[in-house]
Formats: C-alpha cells, structure tokens, sequence
C-alpha cells in the first residue's frame, strides 16, 4: 500500500505538471522530465531536468510545493491524520499499516503521534516561514516575497532541495549573508533528526531511548565532520569558498554540511574539490534519521553498523552501547540496508554507464544523490538520456520506501521453528 500510494501521487503529480498551465511558457512539457520532477518532488530529492523557477508557471511551482509537502513525511502520514479529522477509526490492519509507516511506535500511540506531528510540523514551518519572510520582503515585491518565502521553507524543512533563485544557480546569490541560509540549515536539521528522537529529546538526558543517543551522536558527528570539510578543504586559495569572511565561511559550511540530506547549496557542486566530492558520497549515503523527511540509510543503520565493528574489536559477541544489548535482529537490519544500499548504488551507476556517456566521478555523485534523496549534482542532470532519466527516477523512488521495508521485511522474532549445525566461514 505504501509504494502504491506513493506511485499514485507521482503519476497524478506527473500529469499535472507535463499540462501545459505548469510551464511557464504554457507548452505541453515532455512525459519523462514531468515524471522526473514529479518523482523528484514526492521523493523530496531535489534533481531536476531544468531550474524551476525559470521552466514551471506558478500554477506547476505550487504543484510542485505540494508533492513536496506530501511526500516529505510520507502520503500515509497525512492520510492517516485526515481520518482522524473525519472522526473515524483505524481497525487493526489500518494500525498495523501506520505502525509499519512510524516504524517502532505502538498502536495505540499512533493518533497521538499524528497529532504530535502535524502540530510540529505547522510550528517548524511556522517559524522558518516567519523568519524568512522579512529577507525575502527586502528582496523581492510583496506577493513574490510570500511566495519565495512558503517554497523556501517547504523544501528546506522537508529536505527536498528545490528553489525559486532562478537561473541554475541555487543559493548562490546568498553565499555572503549568513541570515537566510542559517535559518534554511536549521529548518532542514530538524527536518532530518526524527520526530521520535526530537520528542524523546524534550525529557532529561537520562531518560533517553538508545535510538534518541545514537541519532544525537551520529547526527551531530556527522554535521561537524561536514563542517570541517568545507572549512578545511574548500576555503583554500581559489576554492569555492575563498575569498568569504570567517562568519560566512563558518555559516556556508554549516549549510552545506547539514545540506548532506538536503541539497540545497550556494556553491556550484562541479567546481568542488575530487576529495570533498569523495567524502561526501559518504555522508549521502548514511543521510538522516529514520522517520524524518531526510534519505539515505539512515544514521541508526549506520550507527549500529559502528556499534558492531566497535564490539567485534572489544571481543564482544554481543553489539551494545550505553549498557544496553542491541537485538540480533536490529543487527541483521542495519546490514541488510547497508549492504543493499551499496549494491543499489553499484548498480544504478553500472546501469548509467550503459546508457549514458560522463565522467565516473560525477556520475557516481548523481547517481547517490538520487538514491540517497539528496539533489545535488554537479551540473550533469539535464544532460541525461530520456532512458538515464527514467533511471534515477527508480533510483530516487527506491531510496525514498527500500530501507523501510528492508527493515520492515526482518521480523522481531525469528520465525523459524528449527536451528541447523552451526559451521565456519573464514573471515579476515
């Protein structure tokens, strides 16, 4: 139900936006690059065939702001707090298809957690709306204003990349004010940490989940390995980044570390270093946390997965931290999406080689900003083929749902009812 759902909402997004209203120059806009947007939009990825603000109408700008919207938290999610509006109630198999989308949250905590959600929804967005505007009004005419101000903050709290700068250049106009991209960094931070992890966060530091100490650990590692990447590497002399003061050098990367899920960026992705463009293949593909709008893996895969290897070297059989035993079958889950993580990636760039013709390196950075829902490139997304497009579309569709249900397909308990011999494999 999930895929079909959210298939259903691409195609239906597709279809507007390939009308001739959603282009601003009111022609039919070709099948695939509206599938592409589309899928690009509900998937909150980012990659698009042509910059958005110069090809699509305000009628395909606020389509698109909503296919956002929809996705950024899942079409079930929404689907599911408009019953609860209706008044109606979820029998066991609808409680188990929500359970399934908030992943570990009980049954009857769902409607509760809806609530929660949406409520912290409108105030994020609320905030980040609030704050933005006043930029935008000093920039821009009134109603453009508003309107920069709504996307800006849609596509920033939930991780999907898009803009309305105009002219395939991102941010880059603001690379010198630390205000508007500060404000968009924080907004798509809280976007990418959990609704889970954030609610536990609100109690005290003992009463913490171990999922909520490894989101924090992982998260906040990974934004300040980002942070020190950028500020090591790319604010050397002729760097994309020289030339700015400390407190925008300090703000940019800050941007673009949290940007890891995001892809919004005030740099061109093309002119960074082949080593920062190498670690940050890494830092997409872990992504977010799970629950959020963000992609990737996500950090507890990750998390775990370092968990292990750091037992494994302590001569633990068993994977814990913080005093507690991590169950086998979270174990076997954090693998499992990992090692298929990989393999998705392999795969998408084998199947790109076939049909199209780049360099390894940026075809490799497409292809997991694709799976990885992130939206960076480094400017080869419109060069694609009709047939290399529709590739990273699965791409992006299968980075958005694989991961869930990778997870979702290992049960808790084992099933089985008998235990072969046990027997050696080398290793090392």
């Amino acid at each position: 139900m999930v895929p079909a759902a959210f298939a259903v909402v691409i195609g239906l997004g597709a279809l507007i936006l390939s009308l001739p209203i959603s282009s601003e120059d009111r022609e039919w806009t070709n099948g695939v690059d509206a599938l592409f947007t589309s899928a690009s939009a509900v998937c909150v990825t980012g990659l698009a065939r042509f910059d958005t603000a110069d090809h699509w109408s305000a009628f395909g700008e606020v389509t698109i702001a909503v296919l956002i919207q929809a996705g950024g938290l899942g079409v079930t999610m929404y689907a599911g707090f408009l019953l609860l509006l209706l008044g109606n109630r979820l029998g066991l198999r609808g409680r188990e298809f929500f359970g399934m989308e908030l992943m570990d949250v009980s049954e009857r905590d769902i409607f509760r957690l809806l609530r929660r959600v949406m409520l912290f929804i409108v105030a994020v967005e609320g905030a980040t709306f609030a704050l933005l505007l006043p930029w935008y009004l000093f920039e821009n005419a009134g109603i453009e204003a508003v309107w920069k101000s709504v996307f800006h903050t849609i596509s920033a709290f939930n991780n999907a990349g898009f803009d309305l700068q105009g002219g395939v250049r991102g941010f880059g106009g603001e690379i010198d004010e630390p205000y508007p991209i500060a404000v968009m960094g924080l907004s798509a931070l809280l976007g990418s940490m959990s609704f889970i992890t954030l609610f536990n966060m609100t109690s005290p530091t003992r009463r913490w989940t171990l999922d909520t100490r490894l989101v924090v650990i992982g998260m906040g590692a990974l934004l300040i390995a980002g942070m020190g990447l950028f500020l090591l590497v790319e604010t050397r002399e002729g760097r994309v980044l020289d030339g700015l003061g400390p407190i925008q050098q300090v703000a940019n990367s800050f941007f673009l570390s949290v940007n890891r899920t995001t892809g919004m960026s005030t740099v061109d992705m093309g002119a960074i270093e082949d080593s920062t463009t190498a670690a940050l293949l890494l830092l997409m593909f872990i992504g977010g946390a799970s629950t959020s709008t963000a992609g990737g893996i996500k950090i507890g895969a990750f998390m775990v997965s370092m968990v292990v290897v750091l037992s494994a070297l302590s001569g633990r059989h068993r994977a814990s931290a913080f005093g507690r035993d991590i169950p086998q079958a979270i174990v076997l889950r954090a693998v499992a999406v990992t090692i298929l993580g990989f393999f998705s990636l392999g795969a998408g760039v084998f199947a790109l080689e076939l049909t199209d013709e780049f360099e390894f390196l940026p075809l490799m950075f497409e292809v997991m900003s694709a799976l990885a829902n992130v939206g960076w490139s480094q400017g080869i997304t419109s060069e694609f083929s009709h047939a290399g497009s529709l590739i990273l579309t699965l791409l992006m569709f299968l980075g958005r749902l694989g991961p869930l249900y990778v997870a979702l397909s290992i049960p808790d308990q084992p099933q089985t009812r008998f235990r072969y011999p046990e027997a050696g494999v080398r290793i090392g």
